[in-house]
């Protein structure tokens, strides 16, 4: 950004790399707008477990030779070959940004402003959703105190641009669609410090509920209009077993972060709620028609929810390619299935 150009993902993990942002296909808050890793990613060298170094794609702008061999590594998790060199699309880095912040009566009411805001066209850098109870744990951990936290549910808005007339267009558009939903407010964040604090705020969610307990986490996907049933639900298993559920995430892309908490509850016996909780949790989410993982990926802890998800057709197509890459299974044994 230094030099004046942009790297469009941005996974939440800071200290993410590259190369494990290519072996998940990690996304993050502005994919709404720029897309996942796979859209930035335009080529890679790769050694396969043979040895052999191939070359796939390169510096095109489109390519349809053959199949996307490309598009197969990207979120392989490293079980088909180990990536050496990846060469990535840059864009011009936008030169304005502005940020809404949007109190919500309900999650439902956030949520439900959503689609409308999409099909608009009003192009938002990030739409990220959040409830009041996960911002605590951010004022603590980071020192500093968020602008509101009254509100029950908030919508997070960013909008990046070189025209500041088209971005006043589009902000303000999207703030009607927000009122009409039924907002209580819109607050604009203009300047530098503002924006960075209320972004610094969202951005420390996840180390911030690290900082207060061990955990562990589900990145479900579920459709758009099925995320408030989703997260209502996890307050139901919350209540039934008296353990600290948090949620946060990208609205744009529908993409939910799910923590469950052990806090000062004894090691085995949060263990055991944890278990029958994710059961819960995954099997709700395929009801719902969602997906096991958004961009975090499987590697062996999800394994089983994978199988559960995709059943033995898909299951079996993935082990064939798996062992025409890699017959000897040396590559990140025992991921994915």
């Amino acid at each position: 950004e230094k030099t004046g150009l942009l790297y469009a993902p941005d996974p939440g993990e800071k200290s993410a790399t590259i190369g494990a942002n290519v072996a998940t296909n990690a996304g993050g808050m502005r994919a709404v707008k720029y897309g996942v890793t796979r859209d930035h990613v335009l080529g890679m060298e790769v050694v396969l477990p043979s040895g052999e170094i191939v070359q796939l794609g390169g510096k095109v702008a489109k390519n349809s030779s053959g199949y996307s061999l490309l598009n197969l590594i990207i979120g392989s998790e490293g079980t088909l070959g180990i990536v050496t060199k990846i060469i990535v699309k840059l864009l011009p880095l936008p030169s304005k940004v502005l940020t809404l912040l949007v109190p919500f009566s309900s999650l439902e009411q956030a949520i439900g402003a959503v689609p409308t805001i999409i099909k608009s066209q009003l192009s938002p850098q990030a739409i990220e959703f959040m409830e009041r109870d996960v911002i605590p744990s951010a004022e603590k951990f980071l020192g500093m105190l968020f602008p509101h936290k009254t509100a029950p549910a908030y919508l997070l808005l960013r909008f990046d641009g070189n025209d500041s007339a088209k971005l006043e267009k589009q902000y303000e558009a999207a703030g009607d669609v927000c009122l009409a939903a039924g907002a209580d407010d819109v607050l604009i964040a203009d300047t530098i410090d503002s924006q960075e604090g209320i972004w610094d705020a969202r951005g420390a969610f996840l180390e911030a509920l690290k900082a207060e307990s061990n955990m562990d986490e589900v990145d479900i996907v579920v459709p758009r209009d099925e995320i408030a049933n989703f997260i209502a639900y996890t307050k139901e298993l919350e209540e039934a077993y008296g353990v600290r559920i948090r949620s946060f995430g990208h609205a744009g892309d529908v993409n939910m972060y799910v923590y469950i908490l052990q806090d000062d509850m004894e090691g085995s016996l949060w263990k055991e709620k944890m278990d029958v909780i994710m059961d819960l949790v995954y099997k709700r989410g395929k009801e719902l028609g969602g997906q096991v993982s958004g961009e975090h990926g499987i590697g062996i802890s999800k394994k089983q929810y994978l199988v559960d998800d995709l059943g033995d057709t898909l299951i079996s197509l993935q082990r064939q390619i798996k062992q025409v890459f890699d017959p000897k299974y040396i590559l990140n044994p025992g991921k994915l299935f």
